[in-house]
């Protein structure tokens, strides 16, 4: 067995590892991620002939008892199990549009990290999370909005910078609008003067 990478998948960790046979991906964190029953789920691998010959077992460090066994999937047949999933069929909404997400994004970011280290980038060592850039990008742009919408639009400014987000040159310059709540600039302006 190879090392077990963990890869995050807008906030989810999923598991992987590759051996001589290829990569594998441990299918019960995806089904309990996407909030799906998974013995349904299992029942479905080892019913399809093609799936089941992609089925392999790995020892997971990640539970509470210790290590246990987890039922993987070589990773070339993740979207086409992902893809066996009827949407119009699972009721909860949430549920339907987290799988909606993994089918769209999940195969592609897992096939994006391993496909990498074969073309020759470094890969992680055992153990090291992968983080992926869009749920990172969009959780800052949440906290900046969250921060505009609690502190106002200077805490949120200064929130955008320290996080690194993108820059414009019209970000640079000083806003044609004065903010009403920054009673301090209006206060501190002479008298019969505006303070923009």
């Amino acid at each position: 067995m190879g090392n077990i990478v963990t890869v995050n998948f807008r906030g989810d960790q999923l598991y992987g590892f590759e051996n001589d046979d290829g990569t594998f991906v441990a299918l019960k964190p995806i089904v309990e991620s996407m909030g799906m029953d998974w013995s349904a789920q299992y029942r479905r691998v080892i019913r399809d002939p093609i799936m089941k010959e992609g089925i392999a077992m790995m020892a997971t460090p990640f539970s509470r008892g210790g290590d246990q066994e987890a039922v993987c999937l070589k990773l070339d047949l993740v979207n086409g199990w992902l893809f066996t999933i009827d949407t119009a069929r699972i009721k909860d909404d949430d549920v339907r549009e987290k799988v909606i997400l993994y089918q769209r994004e999940c195969y592609s970011v897992l096939a994006k990290h391993f496909a990498g280290k074969h073309i020759g980038n470094s890969g992680p060592q055992a153990g090291e999370t992968v983080d992926d850039p869009q749920e990172n990008e969009g959780v800052k742009l949440r906290m900046v909005n969250e921060s505009r919408q609690v502190f106002g639009n200077q805490a949120a400014a200064q929130l955008w910078f320290r996080l690194g987000l993108p820059v414009v040159p019209a970000m640079l310059h000083d806003p044609r609008q004065l903010n009403l709540l920054d009673y301090s600039v209006v206060k501190a302006a002479p008298e019969g003067q505006s303070a923009a």
